[in-house]
């Protein structure tokens, strides 16, 4: 195997900064995106919501009602992860964390084909949007909530897409090794 790059993410505090600056623009994006698709699919253009000050305790209800939801989202996420870890290495450890503002699963030294890699990373945002779409379609959420915790959760998945950048620059024979800081890619010989 040649060693064609090694990306260490947790150190890298200037990328970390610039990733979290990234979902801003992203939660946008992905807010236009799945208000477009319920309005061509559903017909759904009034996504009107508001918490006012005047409610105290409907606010706080609203805020603590996201965090939980969203934690939730984040160990759903990392568990998606951990799962096509495994689908992917069945003798691989996986392991969980959370570090300079960001959770992660990593399987540490295992090795990985690139598009068996791509895969793991883009799974959350496949399954949980998919989820999140379903339960909009049979009625259990509202197009609301659809799309703010799908648009939130895309957007969190920067990390993810970032990789999938970095992989997609890379050609041939790939191989890629997950490590605790990030990962090493190498071209099979």
């Amino acid at each position: 195997m040649t060693l064609l790059k090694d990306y260490n993410l947790m150190d890298d505090k200037k990328l970390i900064f610039w990733l979290n600056m990234a979902v801003i623009p992203l939660f946008l994006f992905f807010i236009v995106l799945f208000t477009t698709f319920n309005y061509v699919f559903f017909g759904t253009s009034d996504f009107g919501y508001s918490v006012g000050m005047d409610n105290l305790s409907g606010f706080l209800i609203s805020l603590a009602s996201f965090f939980v939801i969203y934690f939730v989202l984040v160990v759903l996420h990392e568990l998606i992860h951990g799962v096509f870890f495994k689908l992917f290495d069945p003798d691989g450890k996986v392991s969980f964390g959370f570090k300079n503002g960001m959770a992660y699963a990593t399987s540490p030294n295992s090795y990985y084909q690139k598009n068996s890699f791509i895969m793991i990373c883009l799974a959350p945002f496949v399954f949980i949007t998919a989820g999140l779409m379903l339960l909009m379609a049979l009625g259990l959420i509202t197009e609301y909530f659809f799309v703010f915790y799908a648009s939130i959760h895309a957007a969190s998945c920067v990390g993810d897409f970032y990789w999938v950048f970095l992989l997609s620059r890379h050609s041939g024979d790939i191989l890629v090794k997950d490590t605790e800081k990030g990962m090493t890619v190498y071209l099979k010989d």
